[in-house]
């Protein structure tokens, strides 16, 4: 062998050394890549300080963090959770399905778990497996009402058993075809829903006939219910003097006194008196008016009613009656100024720093109107009182973002957006007014600068598709569904078989 063969073969061997080397190293970097994302993307647990909110906290600011994933094996059950609530401090999730029956008829079928979220791992408290003709549960204090029975949601246990389950359909005034529970209808989709009953009586509604009987002594079409499930009192359908139905209706409780009205077609309702909860007993109204009240000229306070003139009857267009729980007359007003008006007061919901919604004194809501200004500090503005409209204005404020252009132009949030306590901040699915019919939305909420509409991030990033605070620096979400699996090994979330998650504010690295 030559010299310089020598050396070109010294000179392979050398190259062929440092390229496996150099393999060796790559695939090195490769797996320390994702044991490091591993160790990056574990979740972070809950170490916050655990305190009940509707408003989400300022800290959010810095993004999101994954704290914790349960799997339907962490909670003992099958198949994937359909809604989440707050009942007495305790975190109550459904998991279920619905079965058909060789009669055709649907029964839900589903598990109750109690979980304590406070602690650094989420704790499960209690299981409760139930059967009902209906998805929807509802929540009433400290308790949940599902399959017709009262479940404490502190330890799981039966309190009650309903003799005469509440019925399958939580509907509108309107919607008189069937027995249903006078409640606004819940926003979920399809599977379990949760319906807060805040009042001390549920009332239930049962399918009115054609009688045209002016009495009231026929058979009863609406019952008062106490959480135990026993009777409070029974309401027999009336006729007025022009042979319509007169009933109560779901649209608002003041004091434990909603009222009862009549429709003259499937939408407007006009007030004729006011059902005591407490004992069933009407009071009519107590007002010189000559024409109908319409029910959308009627604003329910924390303390009684105030109703605006709008022609409709005696009072002049600026004149407002207010009336006690009852619907007896407690004075008339005239106001001079009407700087808020009456459809921007109706459409107003504010909130406390909790992000709870606070209901004016009637003294308070005269005040929102001849000044324009709210009762706390935080109020925000929907499109109409009606379900389903978007959150438009903060503070009087309308919300403002970049168009595809760059261009600030006005947006609104789908209803059910969360604010932070002092307002900064928006959690929600945003939608320029602009670039409605071209836009492409979120697949999940994402977080905002309320006022300029600059997006911080989006809980699509770590996997989640929907949240709602349950303390204000923890969010409980569902998972985005079919997540791809190997994202999880490349530190993506979530895992495979996680039907639950805890969201915190992102710790500074």
């Amino acid at each position: 062998m030559t010299a310089p063969d020598s050396a070109r073969n010294f000179l392979v061997s050398v190259l062929g050394f440092i390229r496996e080397r150099k393999l060796l190293v790559a695939a090195i970097a490769v797996v320390l890549g994702i044991g490091l994302s591993w160790l990056i993307h574990l979740p972070t647990g809950y170490s916050g300080h655990a305190h009940p909110s509707q408003a989400i906290s300022t800290d959010f600011s810095s993004g999101f963090s994954v704290a914790w994933e349960m799997t339907s094996k962490d909670l003992g059950v099958d198949g994937p959770v359909v809604a989440t609530t707050r009942v007495d401090g305790v975190l109550v999730a459904v998991t279920g399905k619905k079965d058909g029956s060789s009669k055709g008829a649907t029964t839900f079928s589903g598990t109750l778990i109690g979980i304590d979220p406070s602690g650094s791992t989420p704790t499960v408290l209690w299981r409760h497996e139930f059967n009902s003709e209906s998805g929807t549960l509802f929540t009433w204090d400290d308790s949940i009402i599902a399959g017709g029975e009262t479940i404490r949601a502190s330890d799981g246990t039966v309190t009650a058993t309903w003799d005469t389950p509440l019925p399958t359909t939580v509907g509108y005034d309107h919607d008189r075809g069937s027995p249903r529970v006078l409640f606004p209808r819940p926003s979920w989709g399809d599977g379990g829903s949760f319906v807060p009953i805040t009042s001390s009586v549920v009332v239930t509604c049962t399918p009115i006939n054609d009688s045209r009987s002016g009495d009231r002594n026929e058979g009863p079409s609406c019952t008062g219910w106490h959480k135990d499930g026993t009777q409070a009192w029974n309401y027999a359908v009336t006729r007025n003097a022009d042979g319509q139905t007169v009933q109560p209706t779901g649209v608002a409780t003041v004091d434990d006194h909603l009222i009862v009205g009549h429709s003259e077609n499937d939408y407007d309702l006009y007030v004729d008196s006011f059902l005591s909860l407490v004992d069933g007993s009407v009071t009519d109204l107590d007002v010189p008016f000559s024409g109908r009240i319409s029910i959308d000229n009627v604003y329910a306070t924390s303390d009684g009613w105030i109703i605006n003139g709008m022609g409709y009857s005696q009072l002049e267009d600026g004149d407002i009656a207010v009336l006690n729980p009852d619907g007896s007359l407690r004075e008339m007003v005239t106001l001079t100024t009407n700087s808020l008006g009456w459809r921007t007061l109706i459409t107003t919901t504010c909130t406390d720093t909790d992000g709870l919604a606070v209901l004016p004194t009637a003294e308070q809501a005269l005040t929102a109107l001849r000044t324009g200004h709210g009762w706390t500090p935080m109020c925000s503005g929907i499109v109409t009182p009606r379900s389903g409209s978007d959150l438009t204005t903060l503070n009087g404020r309308s919300f403002l973002a970049a168009d595809k252009d760059g261009t600030p132009t006005y947006t609104d949030y789908e209803q059910g957006a969360f604010l932070s306590a002092d307002g900064s901040l928006i959690l929600g699915i945003q939608s320029i007014e602009s670039d409605k019919k071209n836009s492409t939305k979120e697949e999940a909420p994402a977080l905002y600068y309320s006022r300029s509409g600059v997006k911080i991030a989006s809980l699509s990033q770590v996997g989640a598709r929907t949240a709602q605070p349950f303390y204000d620096d923890l969010l409980i979400a569902t998972p985005v569904p079919q997540r791809n699996f190997f994202l999880r090994y490349l530190g993506g979330y979530p895992h495979p078989d996680t039907v639950l998650m805890g969201i915190t504010p992102r710790r500074a690295s």
